[in-house]
């Protein structure tokens, strides 16, 4: 049987996590309590995933710092966007240590984003013949669709989950492979990263584009082709489309070849720890997953 793995990228489900249950804030602040609404869901969430299929390997990917090789690149990567709650920030070591306690496998490295984590792992699995399901809300992660390669894109929840496959990738982009992601959006950027790629050139252009020439460079090899409008929106943000194009590739090599898979190798659920956990926080929701569980072994 196929071997299977599960990575889940922890910056978006613990994100996720964060603000479904952001009414409970009220009742924490209320009772001067350290916030834990965030730990709780990135349990149960987890519980679920991991409790859904028989994985082979398990991976929680996270980021590591505010700066990434790619703030090296372009220093307004990202600069809009927000900084973390403090709500949220106050309960990161107590899911990664929660997480770590049940026998979770959480990687992060410095200076690289969880989504080249998520693709060298995903990369270096299917090379193996591994089938890899990711989970996460971040649409970046679709370039790694492939026949071995699943994302499963989180709306609301782990009860509204869309799973994208090679055959149901064109209905999210018509006409385009996953490959082509940095492609397009090196011409129309991608706002949550403060990127621009081309200025002027819609979404319906860029597909008829990509359609025909397959690649942001094969578009500048053709240039002679495109109307005088076209062209010159092409000309004049050529430096940034490209530059777009680089910062919205995922890495698949940041792991060496000889990289050691038994280190993410799926570990049984310590039911012990998770009871510990529940117990000191009070958390219902819980009691489900107990049920004929050995307290003692926490095995499976």
């Amino acid at each position: 049987m196929a071997k299977k793995a599960l990575i889940i990228d922890g910056n978006s489900i613990i994100y996720r996590a964060f603000y479904a249950t952001y009414n409970q804030l009220e009742y924490y602040k209320l009772h001067n309590m350290q916030p834990l609404n965030a730990l709780k869901l990135v349990l149960l969430m987890y519980l679920k995933l991991v409790g859904e299929n028989k994985y082979d390997y398990v991976v929680f990917a996270i980021d590591m710092g505010k700066k990434t090789f790619r703030h090296d690149q372009y220093e307004q990567y990202k600069a809009k966007r927000k900084p973390m709650p403090e709500d949220l920030v106050s309960q990161l070591p107590l899911i990664k240590q929660a997480l770590t306690d049940i026998g979770t496998t959480i990687y992060g490295i410095e200076k690289i984003e969880a989504d080249d984590i998520i693709g060298s792992f995903a990369t270096m699995l299917n090379n193996f013949g591994v089938s890899v399901d990711i989970y996460s809300s971040d649409k970046d992660l679709l370039q790694l669709v492939n026949n071995q390669t699943t994302i499963h894109l989180i709306k609301s929840g782990l009860k509204d989950v869309v799973s994208i496959t090679p055959e149901s990738f064109p209905t999210l982009f018509p006409g385009l492979i996953p490959e082509q992601i940095p492609d397009f959006k090196g011409i129309s950027g991608d706002s949550s990263d403060n990127i621009q790629g081309i200025k002027g050139v819609g979404p319906k252009t860029t597909f008829d584009l990509l359609t025909k020439y397959k690649t942001l460079e094969n578009i500048y090899n053709n240039l002679e082709q495109l109307n005088l409008s076209i062209k010159t929106k092409f000309i004049d943000n050529k430096e940034q489309a490209l530059l777009c194009k680089q910062l919205c590739t995922i890495k698949r090599d940041v792991f060496m070849t000889d990289f050691n898979l038994d280190t993410i190798l799926a570990k049984p659920i310590n039911w012990k720890q998770l009871k510990l956990w529940v117990d000191k926080y009070h958390f219902s929701g819980f009691d489900k997953y107990f049920v004929g569980k050995n307290l003692d072994d926490s095995l499976f």
